[in-house]
């Protein structure tokens, strides 16, 4: 399986997914899907505006050479068969005038693929085929292309949207530690108060749990960036909500508990409850990193607290 931002593919799976995205994208071009039987003619579909598409997704994740290499190796395939199958396509397209051969790939990486792709758009214009277009281009379309479509999609076929967080930088969460002393102290001393007095190991638990907290801080906000794009107006929803359960939050935290760490885990299970029940779509890896961004967040501030 490929692993992207939204989820594993491998080939079937991946064109499944885009096949639906096309058809939401594309609905007012007329997009027409093509099967591969009886043939395959090295195209998913196309529109009457012109488009063509092709997909290809990797059966596991790889080098960026060896990635280029594959999704090369394909599209020389793939856009000779425009003239291998001239007669069948010209049926196909009936009319309409090719414009721009689509390569959709969750990514690439490598710049020579533009190049080889402005190549193999210079050979197919040479062959003079009777539906490609004077302009015609041979773009690529990784998974941001359909940033929009693509939750749409997943929830429709009953998979939950994973939005991943961005994997953050050591020595920028180092540095940050070291500038946001006061929040940094924050999250230690609330950590402290959620073991007994005079519990053995606190001071490096302390500092364990710290950690952590700082990194649930910055997998939430690279989520919520990714989750803004995608879908705006529940990441709107989002802020709302929280700021709902921050004031109740503060309201609890207001009076004294004969156990902090269970007052902790309630507020965080409350949390967790909340994004369930309006977010269904969000997948539990989601879910778990946005609860524990949002209790992150608290800690290093003050709405998540304990009275002495």
């Amino acid at each position: 399986m490929y692993t992207t931002k939204f989820g594993s593919f491998n080939g079937d799976s991946w064109e499944d997914l885009i096949q639906i995205c096309l058809r939401i994208k594309y609905e007012s071009e007329q997009y027409q899907s093509i099967p591969a039987s009886p043939g395959d003619f090295g195209i998913e579909g196309f529109t009457r505006t012109g488009k063509v598409f092709q997909c290809y997704c990797p059966d596991s994740n790889m080098t960026s050479a060896a990635l280029y290499e594959k999704q090369r190796d394909k599209i020389t395939k793939d856009t000779n068969k425009l003239s291998l199958y001239k007669d069948r396509l010209l049926q196909i397209f009936d009319g309409t005038k090719i414009k721009e051969w689509i390569f959709v790939t969750p990514e690439y990486r490598m710049n020579e693929l533009v190049v080889h792709c402005n190549k193999k758009a210079e050979e197919v214009k040479q062959q003079n085929l009777p539906f490609i277009n004077d302009d015609f281009r041979v773009i690529i379309h990784d998974i941001d292309n359909f940033a929009k479509e693509i939750p749409i999609a997943l929830n429709g076929g009953a998979q939950k949207l994973m939005i991943n967080p961005k994997v953050s930088d050591s020595g920028t969460v180092t540095s940050w530690r070291e500038q946001e002393n006061e929040l940094v102290d924050n999250a230690i001393r609330k950590h402290t108060k959620r073991f007994p007095a005079n519990y053995s190991g606190v001071t490096k638990k302390v500092n364990d749990l710290t950690e952590n907290t700082i990194k649930s801080y910055f997998d939430r906000e690279s989520i919520l960036s990714r989750w803004q794009r995608l879908h705006p107006q529940d990441y709107d929803r989002f802020l709302i909500l929280i700021s709902q359960v921050e004031t109740i939050v503060i309201e609890q935290c207001m009076f004294p508990s004969d156990n902090n760490n269970e007052l902790y885990k309630s507020l965080r299970t409350l949390v967790d409850k909340k994004l369930r029940e309006n977010f269904t779509y969000l997948d539990d890896t989601t879910i778990i990193n946005l609860t524990n961004g949002v209790v992150a967040d608290w800690l290093l501030r003050c709405p998540l607290d304990f009275e002495d």
